[in-house]
């Protein structure tokens, strides 16, 4: 029954963690997306998408012989014991997908915490050095250290939301 309740903890931080990431992406569209009907049909394709490409890794998964927990990236395990010439390019996949998150989420939150070009400069180097410090720790430790960190400030952040919409 203990592990039960670590995975909700870890299910509430995990989703609370993207929330943090998720936000300064959210604000800095605002202005591209204001109608609710908008809002309505992007938020249902988004799911869609999501739930289709969650259980499409999901089945790569259910099929690996391994503790899935020992290992640094599962899918690509996965990829390669079902398809070995596909490995590296779902490994350039998930390289383009952690780049392309990395540049959308510095700019977003660059955009909603510099105001003038002075600090945006600053703010920018400041995320620059801090990623070539926490790039030799590695993904894995990284994850390890940062998930219940965010996840908790973003379960705070989520709150102070729902209690500012109340």
């Amino acid at each position: 029954m203990q592990n039960e309740g670590n995975w909700v903890v870890t299910s509430i931080l995990y989703a609370s963690y993207n929330s943090v990431l998720l936000i300064p992406v959210l604000i800095s569209i605002k202005d591209y997306i204001g109608k609710i009907k908008n809002i309505k049909y992007i938020s249902i394709i988004v799911t869609l998408i999501t739930i289709f490409l969650i259980s499409i890794v999901y089945l790569l998964l259910i099929n690996v012989d391994v503790n899935i927990k020992e290992l640094e990236m599962p899918a690509i395990y996965a990829i390669d014991k079902i398809c070995h010439n596909m490995k590296n390019v779902y490994g350039l996949i998930i390289l383009i997908s952690i780049f392309t998150t990395a540049i959308s989420l510095g700019i977003s939150f660059l955009n909603n915490v510099a105001y003038c070009a002075k600090k945006y400069n600053i703010v920018a180097f400041f995320i620059c050095i801090t990623s070539v410090v926490f790039s030799g720790v590695g993904f894995s430790n990284l994850v390890n250290l940062f998930y219940p960190i965010l996840g908790t400030l973003g379960l705070v952040q989520i709150i102070q939301i729902f209690l500012a919409f109340l």
